[in-house]
């Protein structure tokens, strides 16, 4: 399982460097959390799917799941705390989540409903899609 944490881990880290620079590049104000992890998502579970040549096993995936949550809520927090310490704007963001404490306990529960959502689809629709294109 470590090493699809960290292939998870440098895929979502890379896909989020690279849309952050482009998207203030362009100076879009969109979110990139999402789509970034649903590709990181989707492309580590291809390339277990690739590498093991066979689906997730239930353990497996309820474990790949539940990790991939983790590391992602870690990586997208340290994202954040860096912006935090490098934008004027972040002290805003900071005043408001200090405010809202029940509020903030709210979110973080729908983030987490949403990352195990797209883990779930990318551990188990798309896997078993990858398989059937391997004939496993």
């Amino acid at each position: 399982m470590k090493h699809y944490l960290v292939y998870f881990a440098a895929v979502y880290s890379f896909a989020l460097l690279l849309l952050g620079i482009l998207f203030s590049l362009l100076n879009l104000n969109t979110s990139i959390s999402i789509p970034t992890l649903i590709a990181a998502g989707f492309i580590t579970a291809g390339h277990f799917v690739k590498r093991e040549q066979r689906r997730p096993s239930d353990d497996e995936r309820i474990q790949l799941i539940w990790s991939c949550t983790i590391t992602s809520l870690i990586i997208t927090s340290l994202v954040l705390f860096f912006y935090s310490l490098l934008s004027p704007a972040a002290s805003n963001i900071l005043n408001v989540v200090k405010s809202t404490n029940i509020i903030l306990i709210a979110i973080m529960m729908l983030l987490i409903l949403v990352h195990a959502v797209v883990f779930f689809v990318s551990f188990g629709w798309y896997a078993n899609r990858c398989a059937q294109k391997l004939n496993v």
